[in-house]
């Protein structure tokens, strides 16, 4: 077996691969902005590195969700106002029409307004979002109401179903965003729409004694409207304060991310200076090395 000739060269040809290998490094690591860019670069912190992603996607998504639950949230408490003023228009109609110097036929016409701002809650009800019935519950592609004069309510019946919808917190847990049209404007004992149709009826009816009952329902059903203008103030606040925390933690687990894969270009671009100059200088002095060859072995 023929032995190496040069030790010394395959010394040289080690170190040369050595120091390119941290040429090729570096300028990988300076080019991807990345200090781990394959599980072999640093094994210890490949598990972090999964487990961040996993949970910056995770965070990522919660505030999607959040803005989508914004647009509809902010939908229904607009839906909600417009309801509010609705109501304060009815109340003030409804006491015009019954005051003593009323003819039937201005009751009449009264009538007919009061129908005008049925349905006009009626509308408010039935307000959708992104193509989302905000009031349905969890058959947010059904209208919830219509208008039906031969009811009590002056409605057809409530066509959507409960609202068990609830949106994640990034912080732990989830809280419900929504109610439904029946919980807000049909409610047992304080019903928005059989309020204002009893004032209807009662109006045509040139009832007087009829209008003033139906105003005190009214009242209850305003202030059970309100109730429902507060929980979806609430309900904003909630959805703000989730979403801020979205935000604080993804640059939270950003920078961690950042701590554990990323790369110090500065101190990289310092080594690879270095390992740049050193190849440079091996190169150089192997160059001056004296040539050898068989020859000189065997004079």
């Amino acid at each position: 077996m023929i032995q190496n000739i040069s030790p010394s060269a395959d010394a040289f040809l080690a170190a040369v691969n050595q120091l390119e290998a941290q040429v090729a490094r570096a300028q990988g690591e300076i080019g991807s902005g990345l200090r781990v860019n394959k599980p072999s670069d640093d094994p210890s912190v490949v598990s972090d590195i999964l487990q961040i992603n996993s949970t910056l996607a995770r965070n990522t998504q919660i505030g999607q969700n959040l803005s989508s639950v914004t647009a509809e949230v902010n939908g229904g408490e607009a839906a909600l106002s417009s309801a509010v003023s609705t109501l304060d228009n009815v109340a003030t109609l409804a006491s015009q029409a019954s005051n003593f110097n009323r003819t039937a036929a201005d009751r009449a016409e009264a009538a007919v307004e009061i129908q005008d701002q049925l349905q006009n809650l009626i509308g408010d009800a039935n307000t959708s979002v992104g193509n989302r019935y905000v009031f349905s519950g969890d058959a947010d592609q059904t209208e919830p109401y219509a208008l039906d004069l031969t009811t009590t309510n002056g409605t057809t019946p409530y066509a959507g179903t409960a609202a068990t919808r609830q949106v994640e917190d990034p912080r732990g847990g989830s809280f419900a965003v929504s109610q439904t049209a029946q919980q807000i404007f049909d409610a047992p004992g304080a019903s928005v729409f059989a309020a204002v149709n009893a004032i209807r009826v009662a109006l045509l009816a040139n009832d007087t004694t009829g209008v003033t009952t139906a105003l005190a329902s009214l009242k209850i059903a305003q202030d059970s409207l309100n109730g429902s203008l507060a929980y979806y103030g609430g309900v904003q606040n909630q959805v703000a304060d989730a979403t801020a925390a979205t935000s604080t933690i993804g640059l939270q687990l950003t920078a961690n991310l950042s701590a554990v894969r990323d790369a110090d270009v500065v101190s990289v671009a310092s080594d690879l200076t270095t390992a740049q100059l050193q190849l440079q200088a091996a190169f150089s002095a192997r160059a001056k090395f004296p040539a050898t060859s068989l020859f000189n072995f065997l004079a």
